[in-house]
């Protein structure tokens, strides 16, 4: 294995790699989660309820999470650089078409295109980061990946909500895909990787990464993650506009503390798993995201909603970054690492199709209150789940 401070002179530094890897994912994060500030502009604009626009956010996390293990996977023969740049155009091309939708179906279905090619742009970067680091350097590099990415992604949020208070929400997926069209220049002055032959072909991989005992349990985690954090957030904009009487700029405000608790606790995650043990590390995410559902099922003051955004973005990338070095550990580094992000954007579209029909029959009481007895339920699967962090 080459770690990444030891590239030869015409290949990338180790900073300008997981940079430009940063980047790519920031857009992939921040064009999905762009979505939450900009639900109710979304729902007024085409004449649909808050309830029936969190489908968008279904029709992209759904099939983003379970396109992760095929890229990933499939970046290793194809050469993972490469497969980067053709994701990223990919994912510019499905953006245009979400800000020309005339419709509510067609926005949808350009959302799904979208998510279809932004699923690899992650999972493929976790997967290269795995190829190039050491062992013991592999969760510092990846949380400081997650750290960019999270950061941008907050900045975004808070533009978007700029965006669709003074000009329209068309506008924010104009702009995201402008922006990927910036990154898909930056990863062609990276070059190309050399492919490598999959060792194995795609159906026996999975099956012995998801058979072992270490594997199922954190593809298992990586799902209820997804669906209890990643689900929380989804609903945090609409909510603080709706019953916090926020517009989308100050709503958008308050979400983008996410991306900058998520940078903190980036920098500081290779110190904090040294200190406190991986599963322990896991255990204070969840628990942080139980605070968050907490602090929300209590108020819906714009400050309130703040403390909770920041404690979700710290137990998110605690949580994220642990189970993705876990991933490591279990098989290919880009199928591994894919069926993470399977678990976790899967988690999180289930999530949002669920929390949509718990939102429309019982409204967001019921939604912080099922919140609260599920992180509660993780919080206890992490303590029991100590095989899997051996």
């Amino acid at each position: 294995m080459r770690a990444l401070g030891t590239e030869t002179a015409d290949s990338p530094t180790r900073d300008n790699l997981v940079l430009a890897l940063g980047c790519g994912g920031l857009v992939s994060a921040a064009d999905n989660w762009i979505v939450a500030p900009i639900l109710p502009s979304i729902a007024e604009g085409l004449g649909v309820s808050v309830a029936q626009a969190a489908l968008v956010l279904a029709a992209y996390m759904i099939p983003y999470g379970l396109m992760q293990p095929v890229h990933g996977y499939f970046s290793e023969g194809y050469g993972r650089l490469r497969l980067l740049r053709k994701l990223m155009l990919g994912l510019a091309f499905g953006t245009v078409g979400c800000a020309l939708s005339p419709s509510f179906l067609c926005l949808c279905i350009c959302r799904c295109v979208t998510g279809f090619f932004a699923a690899g742009l992650i999972a493929v970067s976790l997967a290269l980061i795995g190829d190039r680091a050491p062992s013991d350097e592999r969760q510092t590099h990846v949380g400081r990946f997650m750290g960019i990415v999270f950061l941008g992604q907050a900045m975004s949020v808070g533009f978007g909500g700029l965006l669709a208070q003074y000009v329209s929400w068309r506008v924010v997926f104009a702009v995201f895909a402008g922006m990927a069209m910036i990154v898909f220049g930056l990863l062609r002055r990276l070059g190309d990787d050399l492919p490598h032959k999959p060792t194995s072909d795609f159906t026996r991989e999975l099956y012995r990464a998801v058979g072992a005992p270490k594997g199922r349990s954190v593809y298992l985690l990586a799902f209820a993650d997804g669906y209890l954090l990643l689900g929380i957030y989804g609903f945090i904009g609409a909510f603080l506009q709706q019953r916090g009487g926020l517009d989308p700029l100050r709503a958008g405000g308050v979400l983008m503390l996410f991306g900058v608790a998520s940078l903190i606790a980036g920098v500081c995650m290779g110190r904090v798993t040294r200190r406190m043990g991986r599963r322990e590390t896991a255990m204070i995410g969840a628990a942080l995201g139980l605070l968050a559902a907490s602090l929300l099922a209590l108020s819906s003051h714009w400050g309130i909603g703040a403390l909770a955004v920041v404690a979700l973005g710290l137990g998110y990338v605690l949580v994220q970054s642990t189970l993705a070095t876990l991933a490591f550990e279990v098989g290919a580094s880009g199928l591994s690492s894919g069926l993470v992000g399977l678990g976790l954007f899967g988690g999180g579209g289930v999530a949002s199709a669920v929390g949509g029909v718990i939102l429309a029959h019982y409204g967001y009481e019921a939604l912080w209150i099922v919140s609260i007895v599920g992180t509660g339920l993780l919080v206890i699967a992490f303590f029991k789940a100590r095989a899997a962090f051996e």
